[in-house]
């Protein structure tokens, strides 16, 4: 429960962040965030592409969950469940949210 709890707040100052961000680089309503699963590697790549990004690392028996809460609380479709053993074999720790339209020129 105390977990449950723990990861509710994260999330809720993670959809915090997100929406602040996207009224600081006005987004408009039909530039949703897309959200992924990925590891340092990856998140590094797409903060150097994407010019607002926000990430934010967790546990692995943690960041699915997350990843389902954020997707519902911004309203977005949710995707396939990723198995722990997915996350624990590609090193899955951060969930990162990027505006695909919003590129490094």
């Amino acid at each position: 429960m105390k977990t449950y709890r723990m990861i509710n707040v994260q999330v809720k100052e993670y959809l915090f962040d997100l929406r602040n961000t996207a009224i600081e680089n006005g987004f408009k309503p039909d530039k949703p965030w897309q959200l992924k699963l990925v590891n340092k590697a990856d998140k590094i790549a797409i903060e150097k592409q994407y010019r607002a990004s926000i990430s934010v690392e967790a546990p692995a028996d943690q960041i699915a969950s997350m990843l389902n809460m954020v997707q519902a609380g911004l309203m977005l479709p949710l995707t396939e469940p990723v198995s722990l053993k997915n996350i624990q074999a590609n090193e899955l720790q951060y969930l990162i949210a990027y505006n695909p339209l919003q590129e490094w020129r």
